[in-house]
């Protein structure tokens, strides 16, 4: 094995992995010191032996670059011709999320051409492994993914990049409309209406002349009004990816790829394209983006009637949420910052304007 230590997330170099190959090389044990003590190229060349544990799972071996960290620790193998993503997850990191993320991947690997992470199946067959090593942390779930080649772009966009996303967002309700997880796995939607009215309660606060009042409640009644209208048939709600953002996809390539599959759940149709309409404010194409988006979405999957008046609804629930969510890392903070503040509620008035015009 090659480690090679990449991504703007790491900061580490090779500082610290000469004697840790030193050591490797004499055969002799190498001194353990608490993981928390170590920089962070000594962590990273752990991690990294740690991954290879895994991969002789998988019967496979080559050279892994360290990608990023954050909820997982990421790497990219290069073996055989082939690229590959080995995910170490964070400890007590639960399974049946993780199960239900790579059923769905395979099964969209199987039945659609999407360029998606299509997870890799261990020599026994197995979607993830538990894996564990001296000198790291707990025992971690371990999974291979296939690579994702591509662009991340979120600025100057084209519309037939945007058209692409559509089309990608749509193949994937698609799909979603005839899978089923496991009864064991299975899960329920979350009610618009108690998502906001909890997101109305985080907000609330910060909202404070009776103009804002009205305004909250005025976009509270919409959103209970349009979500219930757009009903739980199977063409309205089912697996959805659950964080398409565009930081997501993968550009300058044909198919567009997607990545992050690990929010997937059961959930609104449109509450997941909402993600991705959001993305698009504030632009100069803006208009011309939003019509590619929804013209490539409509190219492979019909838009349900009354579907616009939802569309805006769920953009404002999501505007909610993610407002009520900062403001409340914000009032944690011993002294918040008030030109933050403004910002967060300046972005929340103009999202629920939006969604009643």
């Amino acid at each position: 094995m090659r480690l090679e230590l990449r991504g703007s997330n790491s900061q580490p170099s090779l500082k610290g992995a000469a004697p840790i190959a030193l050591w490797r090389r004499r055969g002799e044990t190498l001194p353990m010191r608490r993981f928390d003590e170590l920089t962070d190229s000594e962590k990273t060349e752990r991690y990294a032996r740690l991954a290879e544990k895994a991969l002789a799972a998988y019967g496979l071996a080559g050279d892994l670059v360290y990608v990023a960290q954050g909820t997982s620790v990421v790497f990219r193998l290069r073996a055989g011709g082939a690229s590959f993503a080995l995910r170490l997850c964070a400890p007590g990191r639960d399974h049946a999320p993780l199960r239900r993320e790579l059923l769905w991947l395979a099964a969209l690997g199987r039945d659609t051409s999407l360029s998606i992470p299509e997870p890799v199946l261990s020599l026994t067959g197995d979607l993830f492994r538990s894996v564990s090593m001296e000198g790291v942390p707990s025992t971690r779930a371990c999974m291979v993914l296939r690579w994702i080649d591509g662009e991340r772009r979120e600025a100057e966009l084209t519309t037939d990049e945007v058209a692409a996303m559509g089309q990608l967002a749509a193949a994937l309700h698609r799909h979603a409309e005839t899978f089923r997880w496991p009864d064991e796995l299975a899960l329920g939607c979350a009610d618009p209406a108690d998502r906001m009215l909890a997101a109305a309660e985080g907000v609330r606060p910060a909202l404070a002349s009776p103009a804002d009042q009205a305004l909250l409640c005025n976009a509270a009644a919409f959103v209970s009004e349009a979500t219930a209208e757009h009903g739980a048939s199977p063409e309205a709600i089912g697996v959805i990816h659950g964080d398409l953002r565009l930081r997501k996809m993968r550009t300058g390539r044909d198919p567009v790829g997607i990545l992050g599959f690990d929010a997937c759940r059961i959930g609104a149709y449109l509450d997941d394209l909402s993600l991705l309409w959001s993305a698009l404010d504030g632009r100069e194409a803006t208009p011309a983006l939003r019509e590619a988006l929804l013209d490539g979405y409509q190219s492979v999957r019909g838009f349900p009637a009354g579907g616009a008046s939802s569309l805006r609804a769920y953009v404002a629930l999501r505007g909610m949420e993610d407002a009520a969510r900062t403001l409340h890392a914000l009032g944690r903070e011993r002294t918040p910052n008030r030109g933050s503040l403004d910002r967060v509620t300046g972005d929340l008035r103009r999202v629920l304007v939006g969604a009643l015009r």
